[in-house]
């Protein structure tokens, strides 16, 4: 079906222009008309006594006073007729606004048979696509958790039997250190594999403590950042620039930022430099900051992707930031907390 032409909003208005000021030259040849009668009448009549020079100059107060009341006509007719359009315009506008706050369902009456109409029609059209990427966005968000939550059940079953096949290992007799100390490993790689599939079946929820001193804490998680690279990295810490302070931490969460920065570190750094760890205070917070020589042929940045995301997303949760930066051979990654 073929859509009906649309009518230009500009020969409309000028249209409206034109009955508006064709009725106020019209009123005033009314008016005038009028005036001179009433006048030549009292002149001629001598109903009240003027002379010729007076009724010429009452004349001109007359044409000018008609002039006047045929403007005003003009305008008020002219607003009046308009008024619709300009009441629809106010409408668009706030279609207009509505869009940019992206607020929900609604939509702009459909007037006329102009460009206010197209207007009004494509912004119309835009909110249905914006609602239903919405909607497209809100559907797959739902099959994506509920993808993870079904995989992290199913890896949680086999995490388990791990667990207990590593428990009675390490509580079997004659078990040289080497292997002990493997199976130590094992086990302990089980365990933070299990806490990370709670945390995707609990959706997220965070489990914040109260840290007195939470100076211990970090000192902790520094320590044991050195202890699992320094076997293959010359790891040096650095706490001098931490004062004693105290918050509410997610132990889990912050382990989870350390073991981010322990798998960069294993991936990409080159061992033959060393790998440093500073964490100090910064701005009514802190600030943990990690460097290392990026390895020949790799790119940390490039592929330190999900683990980035991590952190950040954990950072955000202390309404802090994740900065970057990569000065030649040289990589640096600064998380800061602010609010604990």
């Amino acid at each position: 079906m073929t859509e009906p032409k649309r009518k230009k909003l500009s020969r409309q208005i000028l249209a409206t222009l034109g009955i508006s000021l064709g009725a106020a030259v019209g009123g005033f040849h009314l008016l005038a008309l009028g005036g001179y009668y009433l006048l030549d009448r009292v002149y001629r009549e001598q109903l009240v006594s003027i002379s010729e020079d007076t009724l010429i100059g009452m004349q001109g107060w007359m044409l000018n006073l008609c002039l006047l009341l045929s403007v005003v006509f003009f305008l008020v007719l002219f607003l009046v007729l308009l008024g619709d359009r300009l009441s629809y315009i106010r409408t668009i506008t706030q279609g207009i606004d509505r869009l940019k706050e992206g607020q929900g369902d609604w939509a702009i009456p459909v007037q006329g048979n102009n460009e206010l109409t197209t207007l009004a029609e494509t912004i119309n059209a835009m909110n249905a696509a914006r609602n239903a990427v919405r909607e497209k966005e809100k559907t797959l968000n739902e099959e994506r958790e509920t993808l993870i939550r079904t995989l992290a059940h199913d890896i949680r079953t086999p995490l388990t039997s791990v667990l207990s096949y590593s428990e009675l290992l390490m509580a079997r007799d004659g078990l040289d250190a080497p292997s002990r100390e493997q199976v130590a490993l094992i086990r302990e790689k089980a365990g933070r594999i299990k806490e990370l599939t709670d945390v995707l079946l609990d959706g997220g929820k965070r489990n914040p403590e109260e840290f007195p001193d939470a100076k211990l804490l970090f000192s902790q998680l520094a320590m044991e950042f050195e202890e699992v690279l320094e076997e293959d990295f010359s790891v040096e810490t650095d706490l001098s620039g931490l004062p004693p302070f105290g918050g509410s931490f997610d132990p889990g969460e912050l382990r989870r930022v350390f073991d981010n920065l322990i798998t960069n570190v294993q991936k990409y750094a080159d061992p033959e430099n060393p790998v440093t760890l500073t964490i100090a205070g910064a701005e009514g917070g802190i600030r943990i900051t990690q460097q290392n020589a990026i390895r020949v042929g790799e790119t940390s940045t490039e592929s330190f992707g999900m683990g980035l995301i991590s952190i950040r997303r954990i950072a955000h949760n202390y309404a802090g930031g994740v900065e970057t930066r990569t000065d030649g051979e040289q990589f640096t990654i600064a998380v800061t907390l602010s609010e604990f």
